[in-house]
């Protein structure tokens, strides 16, 4: 047995009942956002509450089985968005060797859910342009894409006893999302700290 295996299997653990629950509230987060999708596109009223109201449930969630698995959720977010920044062509400059890394630069200081949401725009803007630069219609629907493949991923998880494999490389994206949700429908984000004291 490695020491990384040793070491995951005394870091504390989401129960199985939160780990289920997790996993109803996102499929009921996506089919939040699915069932708005699919009423915007045959022109039916709709409200963007209930996208507003998935978002906030899934920053929830990825805070909850943070602090269940005594995990920083801010940190987890962090290392997320620099990972993907560093292994993105768009990370170098034309002109320099040098990393530049704008969404995970800008998250290395943000304590609060504000100012992970202004980082995630700049990231975003920057490192996804081809989503960025979609109606917001259609950037929902490919966050919707998103939100259900975790809810997939997380129930997998539950039923094949992975969680340390998902918290390490999935825990961080139901905050992403919960917070991309929230700005696709223009909800500013509260000042409150992402890491529960």
């Amino acid at each position: 047995m490695t020491a990384q295996n040793l070491e995951s299997m005394n870091q504390p653990h989401p129960s199985k009942s939160d780990l289920t629950r997790a996993a109803l509230d996102l499929v009921r987060a996506a089919s939040a956002c699915a069932s708005f999708c699919e009423h915007i596109e045959h022109n039916e009223p709709a409200s963007t509450s209930q996208v507003i109201d998935a978002a906030q449930a899934m920053r929830r969630i990825a805070a909850e089985l943070a602090e269940r698995s005594h995990v920083s959720l801010r940190q987890a977010y962090e290392d997320r968005i620099r990972s993907v920044e560093a292994s993105s062509l768009l990370a170098r400059a034309a002109d320099s060797s040098t990393a530049h890394l704008i969404g995970a630069d800008a998250l290395a200081d943000a304590r609060r859910w504000d100012e992970v949401q202004a980082a995630q725009v700049a990231h975003d803007r920057h490192f996804h342009p081809d989503v960025f630069g979609l109606s917001k219609a259609d950037q929902l629907r490919h966050y919707t894409f998103h939100v259900t493949k975790l809810a997939g991923l997380l129930a997998e998880s539950l039923e094949h006893g992975s969680w340390d494999t998902f918290r390490d490389e999935r825990l961080a994206d139901i905050a992403v999302f919960g917070v991309k949700l929230a700005t696709v429908c223009n909800e500013r984000l509260p000042s409150s700290e992402v890491d529960r004291p």
